[in-house]
Parts: C-alpha cells; structure tokens; sequence
C-alpha cells in the first residue's frame, strides 16, 4: 500500500489529445513533455502516447536524451537553449534544437560534423527567445548554414488565455509577416504557432499544435476553465494517508511557530505530506485536502515531511486515503501561484503509479532507482 503517491491515467491523457485534436480539424499534436512533463513522468508518459502524437517538445537536452535513450522515435524537438557540446550530441540522437541567435547558430554549425535540424524562433511579444520581426536579414542569414537545417519555425503566445485576445491576434499577425518573408527561402516545413491555450480557445492556422497543460487536463487558465468548449479531463490525483488521529483540547498550539492554536476541542489528523514533497509551506493555515469525501482544511505550517489538517466533522482513521489538490485552481489561487507550478513542484520521492484500462500497469520510484544505481 502506496503512502504518497502521483496516480496518472494514460486513457484520460490520450482523451484530452484526441479531443484537441478532433476540435483543431485533426491537427498533430507535438506534446510538450518537459519539467518531467509537468511533474507526471515524461518517460512513461512518452512511451504511451507516442503512437497519438506527431513531435515531442522538452525544455532541455538532458530531457530530450532521456526520451531517447528510453526508445521514443517520434521527433524530438527542444524549445529552450542548448550549448555548442549539447547541439553536437543532439545531431548524434537526431534531436531538433530551437533557432533563436545569429551568431551562435553558426558557432553551433561549425562545431558539427554531422546534420542537425533547428526550429527557428520568433519573438513576436513574449519577450523570451527568438529573432524579432524586424530581423529578416539575420534570418536569412541562416541559409548560408552547412549542417543545419531549417525545419521548423514557431513562436510562444503571451496572453492566449485571456479573454482579450487582440494582443494575440498582433502576435499572429508578426508571426505570419515574418514567415512570410523567409519560409520559401529557407524552406521551412512545419510552422507551429498554437500553444495549448490556443488550442482549446480560438482558430489559429498551424501545422501542429503545441499541447502541454492542456494534455495532462489543466486548462491553461480560470478563464478558459469557465468559458472552453472543450472538455478536459484531469489525468492525475496527488495522494496521501492519514498517519496519526488525536483528539486536541481548546488552546492548544499546533506546528511551527505555533501559529494556529484550536477555538474548541477539535479532532486533529497528521498527514506524511510536507513541503520537501511540493507541498508549499504557502499552505500553511489555508490549504484544503480531501478525506472520505469531505473537505479537511490545514492547521499550522505546513511541515518539512508532514502536515496538520482538521478532521473534527469527518469520520476518518489511520491508513485512510487524503487528496491534497482535489480542486487544483483554487488551491492555486490561494497562494496567488498557477496549477503548473503545483504540478512541477511535485517532488521525486513521491512515487508515481501510471493507470492504464483502469489497471496499474507501472509504478516509477526514483528515490529508489538513485539507490539502485
């Protein structure tokens, strides 16, 4: 009997791609995997979906290499920064790196010995990676390249999920002037401007969509969780148990700094969950879990490896099941944070158990795969 644990449906996963899919006029899918995709297990994850999506995106190179070394073919591409050492393995493993600096292309191209396929990055507002629109010269520029390819060329949405979509549009509008200008040239072949939250909110022309959140259930904000059409289904449950029940007198302090001290006589459970876990010690006084259904809120910091909650009104036990993120938005909101952080909070010694036909059909403990090595 698992104690704290990620549990993962592979079926609803492969629903929300399909979903995406069947809304976007069947569309490919290139589902975004990093940060251990979002805190779930990329490689496991990978291995089950790769047969519904078309490209795989990570953030980093030791990302990409795990999926590859774990016998993912489908393309790989990484959307963030690369070094020169990083880009040669990355045309050993047939990894597309991401395009965004003149010079360091070439610094890269010259140091290859073998072909290597990049996607060119455009900043058309999100202010983080790529050539601006006005930079048409320098992406010219990069026909002159000897090992590397364009295949691909994209930009990021900064507010696609916010009911004004006007600075999107302007997005869309840079994107496609500046593409317009270098795709033939360059011959450029897969151009993907569509983020999850574009995905699920409004048409955009684009040869693949870039799924992240979306895929793993989340809607990428309040607002499209209220007004999308679309209906996600949250692939995943952060679970605990109950360790301890006691029976607590009025005025007495509970946790750390004694910074909540009882009303009544109240009934007082102890969770092994703390923020060595992901579980933010924001939660302190505030976060709410689920136990046998009813709502058990925290009482006191929240600890390194355990937690307080009130169980006074709830009929519970040592050994009972405890659901920390039963409702993820409004736990977020809460600590004025966002579902994707909850997410990649979750830490590495909380076992995840993949569910499959409504079987287990793997359980991933890192903690004792470092032992094992």
């Amino acid at each position: 009997m698992l104690t704290n644990y990620i549990e993962i449906d592979i079926d609803k996963i492969i629903n929300n791609i399909e979903k995406v899919k069947s809304m976007n006029n069947q569309t490919p899918i290139c589902a975004v995997v990093k940060a251990n995709a979002y805190g779930l297990g990329a490689v496991p994850i990978a291995t089950y979906i790769e047969d519904h999506i078309s490209y795989f995106a990570v953030a980093r190179y030791s990302e990409a290499k795990a999926l590859r070394l774990s016998g993912i073919i489908k393309p790989i591409l990484i959307l963030g920064y690369v070094s020169v050492e990083e880009a040669i393995e990355c045309a050993e493993y047939d990894i597309d790196i991401c395009i965004f600096d003149m010079d360091y292309t070439f610094e890269i191209d010259k140091a290859l010995n073998k072909k290597l396929n990049g996607h060119l990055a455009i900043d058309t507002g999100h202010t983080r990676l790529g050539f601006r629109n006005y930079e048409t010269q320098k992406i010219l520029s990069l026909k002159n390249l000897k090992n590397i390819r364009i295949r691909g060329a994209f930009t990021h949405y900064a507010t696609a999920d916010e009911k004004d979509t006007s600075f999107s549009k302007l997005q869309t509008k840079l994107f496609e002037e500046t593409i317009s200008n270098v795709r033939d040239e360059l011959n450029i072949e897969n151009i993907h401007i569509a983020n999850s939250a574009a995905g699920i909110s409004f048409d955009v022309k684009s040869d693949m969509i870039r799924l992240g959140i979306s895929m793993y259930g989340i809607y990428p904000s309040d607002y499209l969780k209220d007004t999308s059409s679309i209906d996600l289904e949250k692939t995943f449950r952060f679970m605990s148990r109950i360790a301890f029940v006691k029976d607590v007198k009025k005025g007495t302090p509970i946790s750390y700094g004694r910074t909540f001290y009882t009303k009544k006589d109240m009934k007082i459970a102890t969770v092994p969950i703390g923020y060595a876990d992901g579980y933010f010690r924001a939660f302190s006084n505030i976060g709410e879990v689920l136990v046998n259904g009813e709502n058990a809120r925290v009482c006191g910091r929240v600890c390194m490896d355990q937690m307080m909650i009130d169980v006074s009104n709830i009929k519970c036990k040592i050994g009972d099941e405890v659901e920390i993120y039963y409702d993820i938005y409004k736990e977020a909101n809460k600590i004025d944070t966002i579902a994707y952080e909850l997410m990649t909070s979750f830490d590495m010694r909380l076992e995840r158990v993949y569910k499959k036909d409504g079987k287990v059909v793997k359980v991933d403990d890192y903690i004792g795969e470092i032992y094992e090595d």
